[in-house]
């Protein structure tokens, strides 16, 4: 049985970053739908704000991710140089 790495699945630092975004900007929104449609395990403002957080989050994980192309061969001459 292969074990999975996580340093294979997060290559770098950017990437690590675009994709904690996402996966924390999509539990917070399924969180916050959840408790949205079952009213009775929270009031419906927190699972409002756990709904804006989360589309944020994303928000962040797209911005991020952009960013991150525009400077991968900036990044790759760096790290050769040292």
């Amino acid at each position: 049985m292969k074990k999975i790495d996580v340093f294979d699945v997060f290559a770098n630092g950017f990437s690590y970053t675009w994709k904690h975004h996402l996966i924390h900007g999509l539990l917070l929104l399924g969180f916050g739908l959840a408790v949205l449609f079952f009213p009775q395990l929270l009031v419906a403002m927190v699972a409002s704000l756990f709904i804006i957080i989360g589309i944020s989050f994303i928000g962040f994980a797209f911005s991020i991710k952009r960013f991150s192309r525009r400077y991968n061969d900036f990044r790759d001459e760096i790290f050769t140089l040292f």
